[in-house]
């Protein structure tokens, strides 16, 4: 178990927070885009769907994981499916957070390249990125917890700026609601599953509250809605702007909608959402990366996790300069959403399933 009441320790709050600032990360971007090649002017409905659908899973990881609350994700795994299988399934939990944030660094170098430092080498920004990162982890659970806590409040000014094109839009761009047909909208699902992408981290997360005597449950789910609400909001207001046909000719409709729109005094209004964005990714990265060190702790059953900061490292750093360029990125990305399939998705309902069963013939 990790070191607690020293450093790795969170509240209830701080758990609700992390689930929030894990999913809002890279994965918002081109999250229009990518869902209204396939679901047309119906793709914030998608993103809906995928929403309930993830605060469903959401539930079943809670009413699972709070009937171990002294165990790590590989011991109760162990218990519920052997520890065999928990091997095999840590490691490959362990090779996905790699992959997912060496991707996520990659997306911050490209942003960070693209606005602010054009003639840097890219695996200068990639190697200072990973240094901070493992500086964030480094010192604990409880540190990284209150990172978050300050990254949140910036939530609220990032909210409203999806408002600011609202003169502009035409919602006729919308229309017809559910005319790309029922089909079409859900196979537009699959690709919102890396913009929620981190919310299956609580799995990890879950034995180092405090207070687990809080309503967990109920605003576990309700920060999987807020998110939801974020990101439909976000890809309704960008189809209303754009147009489906727009959406497919810009990589990243999230900042090219706040350039599109004029402000009375500030003319360059996506610059300064991309800082904004680049703190918010450091908090996934952050939350992600140090996930992985909890994994590595429990196989090695160390002490701590500060061993595992320094190790992961350059495994993340390497992942993060293999794509050539930002298609590449992006395919990766999109391959890593199709991971999380299978830890967000069918892991949760494994073990959920395994634990009714254990538990109806009295092995637990």
């Amino acid at each position: 178990m990790y070191q607690k009441n020293y450093n790795g320790e969170i509240t209830s709050i701080q758990a609700y927070i992390m689930i929030i600032s894990i999913m809002i990360g890279s994965g918002i971007l081109g999250l229009a885009r990518e869902v209204a090649e396939i679901s047309q002017q119906d793709a914030w409905i998608s993103v809906l769907v995928n929403g309930i659908f993830v605060s469903i899973i959401m539930s079943i990881i809670v009413f699972t994981i709070r009937n171990f609350p002294g165990h790590n994700f590989f011991q109760y795994t162990s218990i519920l499916l052997s520890k065999p299988i928990a091997y095999i399934i840590t490691v490959i939990y362990i090779i996905y957070i790699a992959i997912f944030s060496g991707i996520s660094i990659r997306f911050l170098v490209e942003m960070i390249s693209t606005w602010f430092l054009p003639k840097t080498p890219i695996f200068v920004v990639s190697l200072i990125i990973v240094i901070t990162t493992v500086y964030m982890t480094m010192h604990g659970l409880t540190t990284l917890a209150r990172f978050n806590e300050v990254i949140i409040i910036m939530l609220i000014p990032f909210t409203l700026l999806v408002l600011v094109g609202l003169p502009e839009m035409e919602f006729i761009n919308l229309r017809p609601i559910g005319g790309s047909g029922i089909k079409s909208i859900m196979l537009g699902v699959p690709p919102t599953f890396y913009a929620f992408s981190g919310f299956e981290s609580i799995q990890i997360y879950y034995p180092y509250i405090s207070n687990k005597q809080k309503p967990f449950l109920k605003y576990s789910v309700l920060s999987i809605f807020l998110v939801t609400f974020i990101y439909t909001i976000t890809v309704l207001s960008q189809i209303a702007l754009f147009g489906v046909q727009g959406l497919e000719r810009v990589l990243y409709p999230s900042i090219n909608y706040l350039g599109a729109v004029d402000f009375p005094l500030i003319e360059r209004m996506e610059i300064f959402f991309t800082i904004f964005w680049i703190f918010t990714v450091f908090s996934t990265i952050g939350l992600m990366y140090f996930s992985g060190c909890i994994l590595l702790q429990n196989v090695f059953t160390t002490k701590n996790t500060r061993f595992f900061s320094f190790l992961l490292a350059p495994i993340v750093f390497f992942s993060s300069l293999y794509p050539k360029n930002t298609a590449q990125v992006v395919d990766i990305g999109d391959i890593d959403g199709k991971i999380v399939i299978f830890l967000g998705f069918a892991l949760p309902i494994l073990l959920f399933i395994s634990f009714l069963i254990r538990k109806k013939v009295g092995k637990l």
